[in-house]
C-alpha cells in the first residue's frame, strides 16, 4: 500500500508542473483568440457605422424601421421634458469627472431619451449640478445608440424623488416606470454643437488595432510560459536523475 501511495505521489509531482503549464498556456491562448474575435467585431462595427453614416440623416420613425437602428444619423422634431433631467454618474472626459445629461423627449415615434452631452462635476463631494433644459419643441440632430448594460451596477432607478436625478446606468424598464412614460429602447446622442455641453460621442472606444496588440501580447506570454515551464520541468527532472 505504502509503495503504491509513494508511486502515486511521485507521478503527481511529475504531472502537476506539466498540468499547471498546460492550463496557463491554454488560458493565455484563449485570451489571445478572444482579443482577435473582438478585433473582428470592432472592424465589422466600424464598417457598418461608415456605411450607415455615409447616407443622409433619416427621420426617427424611418430609422426605427431599420433592422438595426444603431449608429444611424437622424434629424427629428420633439418636445423635451426639461423639468425631469437625468444625470448619468461617473462619466469621464479628459480625466475630469462629470455627468452625461439626459432628458425624455416626446416625438411622433414616442418617448425617447436624448443625451444632451457631458458637464463637469461642480466639486468632488457629489454635489448635484443645476441643469437648465428648455421644454420648447425643437429640432434634434444626433445618432441612434443603445447604451451598454453594466452588470456591476445594481441600482434600478426605481425612485426618482427630485430632478435633476442622479442615475448609475440607463435602464429603460425602471426609468419608464419612474418617469411614468413608455421609453423607446434607444438613446439619441446629440451631435450638433452646444456651448453648455461637451459632445464627443465615440461609438467604438477601443480601436481594432488595440485588440490586435493585446492578442499579440497574450500569445507572446503563452509562448514564454511554455518555454519557461518546459525548461524548469526538464531541469528539475535532470536534478532528480
Amino acid at each position: 500500500f505504502w509503495l503504491e501511495l509513494l508511486s502515486m505521489s511521485q507521478r503527481f509531482q511529475f504531472l502537476f508542473p506539466w498540468l499547471v503549464t498546460a492550463v496557463s498556456v491554454a488560458a493565455m491562448c484563449g485570451l489571445g483568440f478572444w482579443q482577435l474575435e473582438r478585433m473582428v467585431e470592432k472592424q465589422q462595427r466600424l464598417a457598418s457605422i461608415a456605411q450607415k453614416q455615409s447616407n443622409e440623416s433619416l427621420s426617427l420613425t424611418d430609422a426605427l424601421m431599420e433592422e438595426d437602428p444603431r449608429d444611424i444619423a437622424i434629424s427629428f422634431v420633439g418636445t423635451p421634458d426639461g423639468e425631469r433631467a437625468l444625470l448619468l454618474d461617473n462619466q469621464i472626459h479628459e480625466q475630469k469627472v462629470g455627468f452625461d445629461v439626459f432628458a425624455p423627449v416626446l416625438t411622433n415615434a414616442g418617448w425617447i431619451l436624448v443625451n444632451y452631452g457631458w458637464i463637469p462635476a461642480p466639486d468632488l463631494t457629489r454635489t448635484i449640478p443645476q441643469v437648465n433644459l428648455s421644454s420648447a419643441t425643437r429640432q434634434f440632430d444626433g445618432i441612434v445608440t443603445v447604451p451598454g448594460d453594466n452588470p456591476l451596477v445594481t441600482e434600478t432607478n426605481v425612485s426618482l424623488p427630485s430632478f435633476p436625478a442622479l442615475v448609475q446606468q440607463i435602464a429603460f424598464k425602471s426609468l419608464s416606470e419612474s418617469l411614468n412614460v413608455a421609453l423607446l429602447p434607444y438613446v439619441v446622442e446629440l451631435t450638433s454643437k452646444d456651448p453648455a455641453f461637451v459632445r464627443d460621442y465615440k461609438p467604438v472606444v477601443m480601436p481594432p488595432e488595440k485588440h490586435l496588440g493585446y492578442a499579440v501580447q497574450w500569445f507572446g506570454l503563452a509562448i514564454a510560459a511554455a518555454a519557461i515551464g518546459g525548461f524548469a520541468i526538464s531541469k528539475k527532472g535532470r536534478i532528480h536523475e
